[in-house]
């Protein structure tokens, strides 16, 4: 029991001589320890706000007012108002080597390039436009009929005779079309036999001598030579079938 209270007492003394202490402490004003403070933070606190240097103004030249000073300009004599870029050099957006501030056709593409001295390039014809040039005019004339017997669809010698001839001639004239009428009257048996032959005919042309199709065109039942089958060159972008349905398969000739 002696050694208890012995302790406590040693324990409440030592409390007391500790509050005494921190109360004196309190009394005095506290100073921050020195290696907390950073010894260039006077300076760097100047040269972020100065407060006692007096620096001059800085001045960045810059002649041909673009907006980069001269130290960095890599065109220093760029004329007033043209847009640069980040090096002072005159903007050139589609890159055919003429400043934009002279470039009268400002997007220019690619393949319209090179360009005069306005940036202004020639572009090539589109694909289209070149086929269209490359097909001369068409100068076939004289072309002949094609006279079949009473009745009949086949071909005679000297009619397929005429077909080859005029297909070489065709050949050699690209820019030409054929135009292929048959004649008949108002009968159904006149129409149907009209078509044949001229179906005859373009078959000739297609099958065996080579001609396109698409160079053919198809007419029949009009008024005229019921034996005889007209052939004309035209030169003009005459759109016509270079085939029809039969008017009366039922009655066509065997």
């Amino acid at each position: 029991m002696k050694l208890n209270k012995i302790f406590s007492l040693l324990f409440v003394g030592l409390f007391l001589l500790t509050a005494q202490d921190t109360f004196a402490q309190k009394k005095h004003k506290s100073v921050e320890p020195l290696y907390w403070k950073n010894p260039l933070e006077f300076s760097y606190g100047e040269l972020n706000s100065p407060k006692r240097m007096k620096l001059p103004k800085v001045v960045l030249d810059d002649n041909d007012g673009d907006g980069v000073t001269d130290q960095f300009d890599m065109e220093p004599n760029t004329p007033a108002g043209a847009p640069v870029d980040s090096h002072g050099v005159s903007q050139d957006t589609d890159g055919d080597g003429v400043p934009d501030y002279k470039d009268k056709q400002l997007i220019t593409p690619t393949e319209c390039q090179p360009v005069d001295a306005d940036g202004i390039g020639k572009c090539p014809d589109p694909e289209c436009c070149k086929m269209i040039r490359s097909i001369p005019a068409c100068t076939l004339t004289d072309v002949p009929s094609i006279s079949f017997a009473k009745g009949s669809t086949k071909l005679s010698k000297d009619a397929q005779a005429l077909l080859v001839s005029t297909a070489d001639r065709l050949k050699n004239n690209p820019g030409c079309k054929l135009i292929i009428t048959g004649y008949a009257e108002a009968s159904k048996a006149s129409q149907q036999l009209s078509w044949d032959r001229v179906n005859t005919v373009i078959n000739f042309l297609f099958q065996k001598q080579g001609i396109s199709s698409e160079r053919l065109v198809f007419r029949y039942g009009q008024s005229g030579d019921l034996n005889t089958v007209d052939l004309s060159a035209t030169g003009e972008a005459i759109e016509g079938p270079n085939t029809v349905p039969a008017p009366h398969p039922n009655l066509r000739k065997k």
